[in-house]
């Protein structure tokens, strides 16, 4: 599911519902099954499955009768949820940009590490703007590859991803924006690599 509206989006940046829609997403789950999991008050769970329901990300599945009281099971309305390219300026409710869309950049700057690339420090602001602009180019071709999709054919996981990337290939062949930050990208990373070229 591609969410593109702000206020729907301002529900992914708070960790306990991204963790009760992750939980959702694998199986139904009561709100006492979540509130264990989340060591959260039931009156907590119960509060952010509300805030879900209304933006139509969760749905009750059944209720049960379990002693004297009634629990009410609930269940994700996707596997997935993709927040729109659209909405890469989507702020929170103290005008900040939403947090994992920074903390998912700074973590690829230090995770290159990995593969032999080290960032300087003098180059870490140039290259968290090249990145962040890549990630939110990359899930735009995501995004319009997946929307082109049609529902009603089947189609194996692998092969799904495999399709979509050409997809995105092809969008990306027809992106200046794109080719330039790559290019930026490899001669400031080539650069700040030690153990070799990007």
């Amino acid at each position: 599911m591609i969410i593109k509206d702000p206020e729907v989006a301002k529900l992914f940046a708070d960790d306990t519902r991204r963790h009760i829609l992750h939980m959702l997403r694998h199986q139904e789950q009561s709100t006492t099954d979540l509130a264990k999991a989340l060591e959260k008050t039931h009156s907590s769970i119960i509060h952010h499955l509300h805030l879900l329901k209304e933006a139509g990300l969760v749905e009750e599945t059944r209720t049960e009768k379990v002693r004297n009281l009634v629990q009410t099971f609930y269940t994700s309305t996707a596997r997935r949820f993709l927040i729109s390219y659209s909405l890469g300026e989507t702020l929170d409710e103290e005008g900040q940009e939403i947090p994992w869309q920074d903390s998912t950049v700074q973590y690829v700057m230090d995770a290159l590490e990995a593969f032999g690339i080290t960032v300087p420090d003098e180059d870490r602001g140039k290259v968290s703007r090249l990145l962040s602009t890549y990630f939110l180019r990359d899930q735009k071709a995501y995004e319009e590859a997946l929307e082109q999709r049609d529902e009603a054919i089947k189609l194996r996981r692998y092969h799904g991803f495999r399709i979509i990337g050409l997809l995105k290939q092809f969008k990306f062949s027809d992106d200046p924006e794109f080719k330039r930050v790559i290019d930026e990208l490899k001669e400031v990373l080539s650069s700040s690599s030690i153990k070799g070229s990007v």
